[in-house]
């Protein structure tokens, strides 16, 4: 029987036959996997409790037939203090759900894994409030795409590579980017956007999230750039997050 071990965030977990769980776990050595926790939900089983989505652990994994188990659990971290905000809880799970949503299985992509560590840290330190959270969740949406190589074109027009105007910029999901006022046509159904939302947009793919937290806008040019970034993150996705009916829930509570 051979055993191996690997250390990643778990993603997401879901029930299967009556006691056990299967779990999506991105790693930092093969990328993405599924395995299986047999026995899972059983009153004395040990290993359930240390394998909650956000959890940071080391796995050890044996080969079946039918895919991989665990066989042994060590949590090397948890974010406790997001546990207890259901603002923070909602942005964990959108990120999660986020970086499940664009990675393919065991494709290998250490940065994006050390990202979602990092950004979950953070979470655990982060204020509460609702509009800090908002700007959180477009920061890592921004900084997902562009690690996995689908960040927008922010310098020039994307169709014909101009240098932008003033104003009148179109930001287009559809062909990634900003489009030139020479161009807007080519998107008739994209936003117009000013220059202060366009700043706040390259601050949002571009920076750490420290100046990212304290960047000045007005509630109106946030408010779009959010439009912007769910736009594209659809178009990316071809689909909404579940997590976003949570999200929304919790704006509303």
């Amino acid at each position: 029987m051979s055993l191996h071990e690997v250390t990643g965030v778990i993603l997401n977990r879901r029930d299967v036959r009556e006691d056990s769980r299967l779990y999506t776990v991105l790693t930092h050595e093969r990328g993405k996997l599924e395995v299986f926790g047999r026995g899972i939900k059983k009153a004395k089983a040990k290993l359930g409790g240390h394998l909650e989505p956000g959890a940071t652990v080391k796995l050890t994994l044996v080969q079946g037939k039918t895919g991989e188990t665990i066989t042994a659990v060590e949590r090397l971290y948890y974010p406790n203090a997001v546990m207890q905000s259901l603002e923070k809880l909602a942005t964990l799970g959108f990120i999660l759900n986020l970086v499940d949503s664009v990675t393919k299985a065991e494709a290998q992509d250490i940065g994006l894994a050390s990202f979602l560590q990092e950004a979950i840290g953070r979470l655990e330190s982060l204020s509460e409030e609702k509009n800090k959270q908002a700007r959180f969740r477009m920061w890592f949406t921004w900084h997902v795409f562009n690690l996995i190589g689908l960040g927008p074109e922010l310098q020039t027009c994307v169709h014909c590579r101009k240098s932008l105007s003033e104003s009148g910029v179109k930001f287009s999901p559809l062909l990634g980017g900003w489009l030139g006022m020479e161009c807007r046509d080519f998107d008739d159904k994209a936003l117009v956007v000013e220059s202060q939302t366009r700043d706040f947009v390259r601050v949002l793919n571009r920076s750490a999230w420290e100046e990212t937290e304290l960047f000045k806008i007005d509630n109106g040019s946030e408010k779009t750039a959010a439009q912007i970034t769910l736009s594209e993150m659809h178009h990316v996705l071809e689909k909404h997050l579940p997590s976003e009916k949570f999200i929304d829930f919790v704006r509303h509570f």
